[in-house]
C-alpha cells in the first residue's frame, strides 16, 4: 500500500486525537451538578489533572487501537479490527459499571470509548463484507474457468 495512504491514516488519527482532547477540555468545564448538590454552595475549580489523566489515557487507547488494526497490511485486517473490538469492548465494561454519579470529564471518556467501539464495529463490518464478496467473486470466476 502507498506510504501516502499510511501517513493519511496517521493524520486521521492525529485529527481524532485533537477532537477527543478538545472534548474533554469541554467537559472539564461543565460543571459537576451531583457533586455541587452534595456540596452545597462550595466553588468547585477546574479539574486539570482529571483531564489530563483522561487526555492521556484516551491518546494510549487510540495509538494502541491503530497499531492494532494496521489498515495499510489488508492481508487478514477483519481479524485485527475484531480483535482491537473485542479488546476495547472489554476496557469499555469498567467504565459503563461506573457510570452512575461521575464527573462530566469520566463521561466523556465513556462516550469516547463507546464511539471508538461503534467505529471498529462499524468498520469491522465493512470489512468482513468486502472480504466476503472478494471470496464469493473469486469461486464464481474458478468455476467459469474451470473445464
Amino acid at each position: 500500500m502507498p506510504r501516502r495512504y499510511i501517513r493519511l491514516f496517521w493524520l486521521l488519527v492525529a485529527l481524532t486525537w485533537l477532537a477527543l482532547i478538545a472534548a474533554l477540555v469541554n467537559a472539564g468545564f461543565t460543571p459537576d451538578y451531583w457533586l455541587l448538590r452534595r456540596l452545597e454552595g462550595a466553588e468547585l475549580s477546574y479539574p486539570t489533572s482529571t483531564v489530563i489523566v483522561f487526555a492521556l489515557l484516551g491518546t494510549v487507547e487510540l495509538v494502541v487501537a491503530a497499531l492494532i488494526v494496521r489498515p495499510w497490511k489488508l492481508k487478514r485486517l477483519w481479524l485485527r479490527l475484531l480483535i482491537a473490538f473485542v479488546l476495547l469492548l472489554a476496557w469499555s465494561v469498567p467504565w459503563m459499571l461506573s457510570a452512575m454519579h461521575q464527573p462530566p470529564v469520566h463521561g466523556m471518556h465513556l462516550l469516547w470509548l463507546l464511539l471508538l467501539d461503534v467505529g471498529l464495529l462499524l468498520a469491522l463490518c465493512v470489512v468482513s463484507l468486502v472480504s466476503v464478496l472478494k471470496g464469493l467473486s473469486r469461486r464464481k470466476k474458478a468455476r467459469i474457468t474451470a473445464p
